[in-house]
């Protein structure tokens, strides 16, 4: 028993040196963005997802479950990329990668309102483009600095690519909803 603080000094000792500091600080960067992003996608209330049942969509489009499947999956790419390139040992000017990575979460986090909220189709089409752009900067950029960074972000940038060319044919065939005082 009188070894038991001995014990429990060694492990704090191991959980709190600077590579496991590390590792959590990545944990937290991945959990705060699958978080972030949670909570924005469940501002999609019961009557937002009616509206959206009723557009017309393409035949591309994915059932509903796979969206927060995705979305978590890619907020942990999200997150890890963002904890490397804050790493202390990283290369010390990443500040365009900081500055152009803030900016597309920033858009990223709100497209969801501006979609679902406020049904802004067209509004969000042009917000995804600019992600789309700003992420594909975001890779060439990377590519020579923290290649990691640039191969993590080739899915996310599919899928938002994809995610343009739905909202794209939302924005694009749901004019009448638009002339009868709907927004679509």
């Amino acid at each position: 028993m009188s070894n038991l603080p001995h014990q429990l000094n060694k492990m704090s000792l191991l959980f709190m040196n600077a590579e496991n500091k590390t590792y959590l600080s990545l944990i937290i960067w991945i959990l705060g963005l699958i978080a972030i992003g949670g909570v924005i996608g469940s501002l999609a209330k019961l009557e937002t997802l009616l509206w959206y049942n009723t557009l017309n969509r393409s035949t591309l489009t994915a059932p509903n479950y796979v969206f927060p499947i995705a979305w978590t999956i890619l907020y942990g790419i999200i997150g890890t990329c963002g904890w490397l390139i804050w790493c202390p040992q990283a290369f010390p000017k990443l500040s365009i990668i900081k500055i152009l990575y803030v900016t597309q979460l920033i858009l990223n986090w709100s497209w969801t309102p501006l979609f679902f909220g406020f049904h802004l189709t067209g509004l969000s089409l042009v917000v995804l483009v600019a992600m789309d752009i700003l992420v594909g900067v975001i890779i060439w950029l990377s590519y020579p600095k923290i290649r990691s960074v640039s191969l993590l972000m080739i899915p996310y940038l599919s899928w938002i690519l994809f995610a343009s060319y739905l909202n794209f044919y939302i924005w694009q065939y749901n004019w009448e909803k638009i002339s009868n005082g709907g927004q679509a």
